[in-house]
């Protein structure tokens, strides 16, 4: 081959390449970035690149179903999640954690079972169509548009999704727990109390300022709650006075409330009560024994020991809610 053929052959090719973009770019100019862009270099195998409105389209159309499942997603998580919390979480010990964790598990396949009613609801939004091939769809740009869009409607669904929580009480799994907790060192409290004392009957009731009630749910020898006024009774002196207070004959005390023997049946005679009170002071609710009996069985009183004996363990009553509150 000579250098003259050589030479004309070169400026056949380059003329014929130059023909074709021409003739190509006379369909497309309007529409496209111009050759010198970056974004062009797909010219040169025939992928006529999207314009800017089709590619805000392929955005638009990636967005909109995953708002849906990321709505679903965050929705069904927390929902399910804080139930499992506030149930078998208090109940088995399960931490929070864990019970997100299970959540997410329900969620997950939730996603799976509702994959078909998301896309379908999205179908009938009759959303604009870009127009473009599949070639175009897999350039470069038209996937980053694309993962932009999902990414973009994932977190707004997710956003969405949590609005949840504005109707829900997230502290409630928390109370539970403390509760739980609280009965249980209270029952051991009172459980053991009862034999230091040597008494038939022991109580811890704990003061709601906002009902002015002193409330017990541990009480040896009764069910359920008891409830009583802040004033009434002997525990209620207690309360108001902030100070012990040892009865050697309920009967004889005008501070004793008769009617509590009258519903529960049983006959009180000694008590001996004592205030809690938290680090600032505050009263925050009162130990109640019952009925002090000797060594022989007989009816006795609360002497000093166990006056002291009820400072400690209001004392250390004290120092367990502080420690589960805390």
């Amino acid at each position: 081959m000579n250098h003259t053929f050589f030479c004309r052959h070169v400026r056949h090719i380059c003329r014929r390449k130059y023909d074709v973009r021409h003739a190509t770019s006379l369909r497309w100019l309007s529409a496209v970035t111009p050759l010198s862009d970056p974004t062009s270099s797909t010219a040169s195998t025939g992928i006529i690149p999207p314009t800017t409105n089709q590619l805000r389209i392929v955005a638009l159309r990636a967005a909109i179903p995953m708002i849906g499942f990321g709505f679903m997603d965050n929705l069904v998580m927390i929902t399910a999640g804080e139930a499992i919390d506030s149930t078998f979480g208090v109940t088995l010990g399960i931490s929070t954690l864990m019970a997100a964790g299970f959540g997410q598990c329900f969620s997950d396949v939730a996603g799976n079972l509702s994959g078909g009613f998301v896309d379908a609801a999205v179908s009938k939004l009759r959303l604009p169509r870009h127009g473009l091939t599949q070639d175009q769809l897999d350039l470069r740009l038209s996937r980053l548009y694309s993962t932009l869009g999902a990414c973009v409607g994932v977190v707004t669904g997710c956003l969405l999704g949590m609005s949840c929580l504005l109707f829900m009480d997230t502290d409630r799994a928390d109370r539970a727990r403390k509760a739980k907790e609280l009965q249980s060192i209270f029952e051991s409290v009172m459980r053991e109390g009862k034999n230091l004392f040597h008494a038939e009957r022991a109580a811890l009731f704990m003061f709601d300022e906002e009902t002015g009630e002193l409330w017990s749910q541990v009480a040896t020898g009764t069910k359920g709650i008891i409830k009583v006024n802040s004033h009434d009774g002997i525990v209620g002196a207690c309360v108001q006075s902030g100070k012990l207070i040892n009865v050697p004959d309920a009967y004889k005390d005008d501070r004793f409330d008769v009617e509590i023997d009258t519903k529960t049946g049983f006959r009180t005679k000694s008590v001996l009560a004592m205030p809690i009170k938290n680090d600032e002071g505050k009263i925050i609710g009162a130990l109640q024994m019952l009925n002090k009996k000797n060594e022989d069985g007989s009816d006795g009183v609360f002497n000093s020991c166990e006056e002291q004996l009820a400072r400690l363990m209001a004392s250390h009553v004290k120092s367990f809610i502080r420690i589960v509150e805390g």
